[in-house]
């Protein structure tokens, strides 16, 4: 047998299934926002290493520091240059994984927005049932009035023919 709560309970208790729910869309709009953060510093440190590495490549040809041979500072450009485009390299594949995770973060958040939506539904749908009860009730408690009172008038009247009555 299912149990039944009280009303208010069950409309308390659907309050907060609300809250809580706005509170995941909450932290899921935070994750997305910081997934989309992510993504976007991955792709500015991606255009800095290239424009790094195209600024070296323009220095390539300066004259070395005094006391350094030029095989040896072309040299030790060069790995640089390489380094910096290894670096460029090993940051290109970061984007697909961020971004994937900031696809799996807004699939979240889209799922949180439609629990929100459901529990917000079931919430105004009670609300809407306690309203109906409501009238209900005072539909029923004015029809009890209005017997009550014409039950008052009928024995008013009695009592006045009774009393008008010659016997």
């Amino acid at each position: 047998m299912k149990q039944r709560f009280p009303l208010a309970t069950l409309l308390q208790l659907r309050e907060h299934r609300v809250e809580t729910a706005r509170a995941a869309v909450m932290e899921r709009q935070r994750q997305v926002q910081a997934r989309r953060e992510a993504c976007t510093a991955i792709e500015g440190e991606i255009q800095s290493l290239q424009n790094e590495r195209a600024g070296q490549r323009l220095r390539l040809l300066d004259p070395p520091p005094a006391g350094v041979p030029w095989p040896m500072a072309m040299s030790q450009r060069e790995a640089h240059i390489e380094h910096l485009a290894e670096l460029a390299t090993a940051a290109r594949q970061r984007p697909a994984a961020a971004q994937g995770k900031l696809r799996e973060a807004e699939a979240a958040l889209d799922e949180a927005r439609k629990a929100f939506f459901r529990a917000k539904a079931r919430l105004e749908a009670l609300e809407k049932r306690r309203d109906v009860w409501r009238k209900e009730q005072n539909a029923i408690a004015q029809r009890r009035e209005e017997a009550h009172s014409a039950d008052l008038l009928l024995a008013a009247r009695q009592r006045s023919a009774h009393d008008n009555s010659p016997f």
